[in-house]
């Protein structure tokens, strides 16, 4: 059983100190609440995959019409194109043969892809490349915020003080496994908290103690650390009601910790299904960075990015119909993002090195579904050097999630993104 102290220091990657719920400042407050997010559905979730390390988008997502290209570009890790997953609704791209799942969901229409996401003068580093993701910010000075954070200010008013609105509330956003809190930071504050499984709620003993903290934590950091636990046993008895009033529906999902993202998914579907008011969370899968051993070296249909695919078709698979059956598949949008995509050509290694533009997929069941942009233009004769070209700003995706999914005015997005968001993407159905 976890003790206090080990889920402190779990939790404590950056969750935001609340105060107790209070009835009286819920009614001055949820007016304006109700100002704030009224523009869109309160009842609509958004789910983030970050699929660490920077995805093969090529490999994923495959242009079928420029396969002769790429037959010579990447032949050592190229599918073999009889084993290239077909699509229903275009002969022009087809999906790695271990996305199966995904491949019927595409086909029954609940999944649409985003050809060529990217920006302008990339970055290959992983740290800034990811950073750059969370603030949808491209700027030489790093920002504080991330993009979910400002936009969940809008919607929470003065947040912490005076929240939970009410005793049924989760927080605003939550994040499972090792996603870093910068995307849902505020100018001041973290909307979310960070959990590695809500089964620890379980676990956790609420009664408070001022007892010194040693355990390497440093001085500094001990009031930060008991700020943390005042605002864990605040949110820690809805948590643990509400991940007992819905069991997973799914038969799909594979066996404990044989596939961590599908373990990820099925604790925020248990949540969605519960009921909990939370609006945002952020999963992640590691992974992506395949300089080399990409495939295995006599059947390019297998290897590391085979495995990651697998994974991420049958989690998400699994995850979807498990809403379905809890009749939520309506209310929710699923969504991967990666810090930046792969270079066009293969490496004597079996791999590939950081790109520009990455492919975007998204899944639910109020898309519009299919193939959003075209097939890449390529050069004839590539090099190691050459890039994929950017067909779609990532933060004109971002922009119109805010504005199709949750309803975001646009001004509210000017602010939210302030570069970089102009172009709306036409994802959903009216």
């Amino acid at each position: 059983m976890m003790n206090r102290r080990n889920f402190i220091k779990q939790t404590a990657v950056a969750a935001p100190l609340i105060v107790a719920f209070n009835p009286l400042a819920a009614a001055s407050r949820s007016f304006l609440q109700n100002l704030a997010i009224s523009e869109g559905n309160k009842n609509r979730i958004l789910v983030l995959i970050e699929l660490n390390g920077g995805n093969d988008g090529l490999n994923t997502v495959i242009p079928i019409d420029k396969y002769k290209i790429l037959s010579e570009a990447r032949r050592n890790i190229l599918i073999p194109e009889n084993k290239i997953l077909k699509l229903n609704d275009t002969n022009v791209f087809g999906f790695h043969p271990s996305l199966t799942g995904l491949q019927k969901l595409y086909n029954d229409k609940l999944v649409t892809v985003i050809q060529g996401v990217g920006y302008p003068d990339p970055v290959f580093s992983h740290f800034r490349g990811i950073s750059i993701k969370y603030t949808a910010d491209i700027g030489a000075k790093e920002i504080r915020s991330g993009w979910l954070g400002r936009y969940l200010e809008d919607g929470y008013p003065h947040y912490p003080n005076g929240y939970p609105l009410q005793q049924t509330d989760g927080p605003p956003a939550m994040r499972i496994g090792s996603v870093s809190p910068k995307i849902t930071q505020g100018a001041e504050e973290d909307f979310s908290i960070g959990i590695m499984n809500i089964y620890d709620f379980n676990n956790f003993s609420p009664a408070h103690t001022d007892d010194a903290m040693h355990d390497n934590i440093g001085g500094a950091n001990i009031a930060a650390v008991r700020a943390i636990s005042k605002q864990i046993e605040l949110y820690a008895p809805v948590i643990q009601s509400f991940s007992k009033k819905q069991e997973n529906l799914s038969k799909l999902y594979p066996e404990p910790e044989k596939n961590p993202l599908a373990d990820q998914l099925k604790m925020v579907a248990k949540l969605i299904g519960s009921g909990l008011n939370t609006r945002i969370y952020v999963v992640n899968q590691t992974g992506y960075d395949t300089h080399g051993e990409q495939v295995v070296q006599d059947d390019t249909t297998r290897g590391k990015h085979a495995n990651l695919l697998k994974n991420l078709s049958e989690a998400i698979t699994a995850f979807e119909d498990d809403l379905f059956l809890m009749g939520k598949q309506d209310d929710v949008l699923g969504m991967t993002f990666s810090e930046f995509g792969r270079r066009i050509a293969s490496s004597d290694s079996l791999g590939t090195d950081h790109g520009t533009a990455e492919t975007v997929i998204l899944f639910g069941s109020k898309l519009k579904s299919g193939i959003v942009g075209t097939s890449p233009e390529l050069p004839d004769k590539v090099t190691l050097a050459d890039n994929l070209p950017v067909q779609f700003d990532f933060r004109s995706v971002y922009a119109s999630v805010l504005t199709g999914w949750f309803g975001a005015t646009e001004d509210s997005v000017k602010k939210i993104i302030t570069k970089g968001g102009d172009q709306r993407l036409d994802l959903f159905k009216s």
